[in-house]
């Protein structure tokens, strides 16, 4: 097997030489950075425990916060790089007390994380984004989606609006406004870990984060705030395939401005996670990512709990590399974004 993949490697850099200019498509280079690690990771490295997924709440009112994504623990010495993708597609109308929203736009998070660990117990990692919002494809699939399994569409295609349309008002004031496509730098995440290796493989430990607003409010690609958190977790083996893990924290948001005075200074977070292994290379995660309102006095998208659950399989690359494709879905359905697609390729690097 390795031998194919090694040959398989060889073709495809020989069909793509690069000797005066770049030819390679993004196919070829996401294929060689998969096929790279996998053939020549390092065998005398250790496994790590079981890892969490990179996702967060897709609503582009939450992405623009300081909510941290599930830690990461490198292996001492060694860099690891997280590359993610995430996509959200939300069509709804919502009206509560004195305050209505309008949303019908697809959203795109790309995000790019580097974390080192200095030791066993002591990490670092600077994660930054790139965040657009507009029309989108994932209208009509999400749809079909839907009717396929006998879900309800809620408000898909009855709002009749030219998307992308973004309103949200409360005592006829109109906090925010978007009426076109948009792009533009998300927040700075930056966050330290003290873990702590715990028997039969399993850690525990604690995170302390900071957002830095390098985003804009006009985009929605930023609340506009400061913010900090701290969340301590632990990640336990169970048997020879299941891991599990489970994550609690607060996030405390400075000035965010995004939509008026209504935002909550303090929101709780939590996550859990169900991962087991199929096979050699090939492991089935389940993990769930839930935060407290963001926001008071405002309809349900903004003004309540949310609770997403990520479906996920994940392919293994050398000894900790990882590729993983997700589907999520938020609850409850009908009040926040419908479903979710995330893609993560994670790289580690010895120093």
């Amino acid at each position: 097997m390795a031998n194919r993949l090694a040959a398989l490697k060889e073709n495809i850099f020989q069909e793509n030489q690069l000797p005066d200019r770049c030819s390679s498509s993004p196919l070829q280079i996401l294929l060689a950075l998969i096929l790279f690690p996998a053939i020549h990771g390092n065998v005398d490295a250790v496994e790590p425990a079981p890892a969490w997924l990179q996702t967060r709440d897709s609503n582009p009112f939450a992405l623009a916060t300081g909510l941290p994504p599930a830690p990461v623990m490198p292996l001492a010495g060694h860099w690891q790089v997280d590359m993610t993708l995430d996509l959200s597609n939300t069509e709804l109308q919502q009206f509560g007390a004195g305050s209505s929203l309008l949303f019908d736009a697809e959203s795109r998070e790309t995000r790019f994380s580097v974390a080192y660990a200095f030791n066993e117990r002591w990490s670092l990692r600077a994660s930054f984004s790139q965040v657009w919002i507009g029309a989108g494809f994932l209208d009509q699939p999400i749809e079909r989606f839907h009717r396929a399994f006998g879900f309800d569409n809620g408000d898909r295609g009855l709002l009749a609006l030219q998307a992308p349309r973004v309103e949200v008002r409360r005592g006829g004031e109109l906090l925010y406004a978007l009426d076109r496509s948009r792009s533009g730098m998300g927040p700075l995440l930056i966050d330290s870990t003290r873990s702590w290796s715990l028997a039969d493989g399993g850690r525990a430990g604690l995170t302390l984060g900071m957002k830095l607003p390098t985003g804009s409010r006009s985009r929605l690609s930023d609340s506009g705030s400061t913010d900090g958190s701290l969340g301590a977790f632990v990640l336990l083996p169970v048997g020879e395939r299941l891991g599990v893990g489970v994550r609690a924290g607060l996030l405390v948001q400075g000035e965010n401005r995004l939509l008026g005075d209504n935002a909550r200074s303090v929101v709780p977070f939590a996550s859990a996670l169900l991962r087991y292994r199929l096979g050699e290379n090939w492991s089935a995660v389940l993990q769930t990512d839930a935060h407290g309102p963001l926001y008071r006095d405002l309809p349900d998208f903004l003004g309540s709990a949310s609770n997403q659950i990520n479906f996920g399989l994940v392919r293994r690359l050398g000894k900790t590399g990882e590729f993983d494709i997700t589907l999520a879905e938020d609850l409850p359905a009908l009040h926040t974004s419908d479903v979710a697609i995330n893609l993560g390729l994670r790289l580690d690097f010895a120093h």
